[in-house]
């Protein structure tokens, strides 16, 4: 299907509520292929490529275009929904249920969020530097390998790393830029739905310690840290993932450990 602006997106399954997956930096869709099945028997699960990843290479990313892509599927859907935002996604998701299009947006769930990145902006020169290197395949094996978890499979590890390594060099910095050059310490307190944060132990990028500072500013969160876990917890514990991300969605609040 199709956005106004020309967006394509991917609706599966059947049910009364949908849930709208927006990906980590410099991925798309694939992020969730382990979601959609398990899921799509109770919910419409939507899926896309965000601008500047996959079918949409050649679009220029920028954060205000990401929320209203967003904002577009809601009311085309014209049902309740709940987002789901990993990593870069918990930017563009937190701002979407601030708007909350049409009223519709029921819930938010974000693994892998934080604050922003502070007076970090010269990593995004380093890691230009990186890529200009070693290129952008080197890069996503080194990623692949840092990020996941032992409990992630060979072949999850090695799927991340081509999808990682099909990214356009200059639309990955283009997104890395737009982050590291935006504070979320006035947009969690603005969500007016309920919120899980959740966040890998294992988590070297994002760790429990941020995800916290995200669930204090939040005025219906709730912190829940997922063992064995690293920052793409729904690479490395999808099941898991997958019955936290259920419960909330059926009950308004974190299943019980």
């Amino acid at each position: 299907m199709r956005t106004a602006t020309g967006l394509t997106y991917y609706v599966y399954g059947k049910g009364h509520e949908a849930v709208l997956c927006h990906p980590s930096l410099g991925l798309g869709r694939f992020l969730f292929h382990r979601m959609v099945p398990a899921l799509s028997r109770e919910f419409v699960m939507v899926t896309w490529d965000p601008r500047g990843i996959g079918d949409h290479t050649e679009w220029q990313p920028t954060m205000s275009d990401w929320v209203h892509d967003v904002a577009d599927i809601v009311q085309a859907l014209n049902m309740p929904v709940h987002l789901l935002g990993v990593s870069l996604g918990t930017w563009v998701m937190a701002r979407a249920a601030v708007q909350n299009p049409s009223g519709l947006v029921r819930s938010l769930t974000v693994i892998g969020a934080t604050l922003g990145f502070y007076g970090q902006e010269a990593d995004v020169s380093k890691r230009q530097q990186q890529l200009e290197t070693n290129g952008m395949a080197a890069f996503a094996r080194e990623y692949a390998h840092n990020t996941l978890t032992m409990y992630a499979s060979e072949e999850i590890q090695e799927n991340l790393a081509l999808e990682l390594g099909s990214c356009n060099v200059q639309r990955y910095l283009e997104a890395m830029r737009i982050i590291y050059a935006e504070s979320n310490e006035r947009i969690y307190p603005a969500v007016s739905v309920p919120t899980l944060v959740m966040v890998g132990a294992l988590d070297t990028r994002t760790d429990a310690a941020q995800a916290d500072a995200v669930c204090q500013l939040l005025p219906q969160g709730t912190l829940k840290v997922l063992p064995r876990s690293g920052h793409l917890a729904l690479l490395d514990q999808p099941d898991r993932v997958h019955r936290e991300c259920r419960y909330f969605w059926q009950h308004g609040v974190a299943a019980d450990d």
